[in-house]
């Protein structure tokens, strides 16, 4: 058996919730970012009939988790959407479910504008352009963590993601505007040599320092633009860092960002087995699903290219 198979199956399985969502570890509450991405593992790695009826008790649970808006919250009881919006259609998109759903939930995506679009906080970033710390062009922007607050790289990722792999005609007609600004914010965030932090490049003249999961998800928003010098080298760096990391996540995540360039390191199967604690606090719902997803050496999971939605 394979270690998806072996450990992450049973792992995931076990950890879902009577609610049908999944918590960050087992018996934690359900929250719909460890749901989403339990969903998309389950559904993209194992046969059908391994996890059919786990699947669809998770797409119930965030169907039912949906806000009236269209978005999703962060945490149960809490009334505003959030970022994990886009996780929640990229789960709808995988399991081909509930059209209506996700289609409110991109709507809401390409309608919400985070607090530095607006022209109060632009004419404030004008006024004090001499005292300002970080380089990067205002002039982008991309999604916030939370609604009405400044634009970060992963949640720009995310939402660029989402967008991507959905079928035209279930995107407002301003989705393709939003996209081609947070792509500019996206490369105009990058570090020096390569890379991305959570959205400052470059601080006080001194280069910010990439880290390994902004910029994974960055790539991989990007990845339709692979010929281009930034991905180049971003990919050099995960590949150059690939022998110091000693996380689970991060080995987790950069060859997720390798195998979606085709560049995936053929020793990973191997120092996955090494890193692996089952009782280590790093150990949890979202780290399980990436590992399976990068186990698996797929990158369709990204659906690269927008197919009809089959429902």
């Amino acid at each position: 058996m394979t270690f998806s198979e072996e450990i992450c199956l049973p792992y995931l399985r076990a950890a879902q919730n009577p609610d049908g969502g999944w918590g960050f570890r087992s018996g934690s509450q359900s929250r719909v970012e460890p749901t989403a991405w339990a969903l998309l593992a389950l559904d993209q790695v194992f046969p059908a009939n391994a996890a059919s009826e786990a699947i669809a008790r998770g797409v119930r649970f965030l169907s039912d988790s949906q806000l009236p808006a269209g978005s999703w919250p962060a945490a149960a009881g809490q009334g505003q959407g959030a970022w994990v919006t886009s996780l929640a259609c990229w789960a709808f998109l995988s399991a081909n479910e509930n059209r209506d759903a996700l289609k409110r939930g991109l709507s809401w995506l390409v309608a919400e504008r985070p607090g530095d679009s607006g022209a109060w906080w632009r004419l404030i970033r004008r006024l004090t352009a001499h005292k300002k710390v970080s380089m990067q062009n205002d002039a982008y922007w991309g999604w916030s963590w939370t609604s009405g607050t400044a634009s970060w790289v992963e949640p720009t990722a995310y939402a660029l993601l989402a967008l991507s792999a959905s079928p035209l005609d279930l995107l407002p007609p301003q989705a393709g505007s939003r996209q081609k600004l947070a792509e500019g914010m996206l490369f105009d965030r990058m570090c020096p040599g390569g890379g991305w932090n959570c959205g400052n490049p470059m601080v006080y003249g001194v280069p910010g320092e990439p880290q390994v999961s902004t910029t994974v998800w960055s790539l991989l928003a990007l990845r339709e633009h692979a010929e281009r010098s930034e991905i180049q080298e971003s990919l050099a760096w995960l590949e150059k860092n690939w022998g110091s990391i000693q996380s689970l996540a991060s080995l987790a995540l950069t060859q997720v960002a390798l195998n979606a360039f085709d560049r995936g390191n053929s020793a990973f199967s191997t120092t996955l087995e090494r890193l692996y604690e089952p009782d280590a606090i790093s150990w949890n719902v979202p780290v399980a699903a990436w590992a399976a997803l990068a186990a698996s050496g797929k990158k369709f999971w990204l659906q690269p290219e927008r197919a009809e939605f089959k429902n």
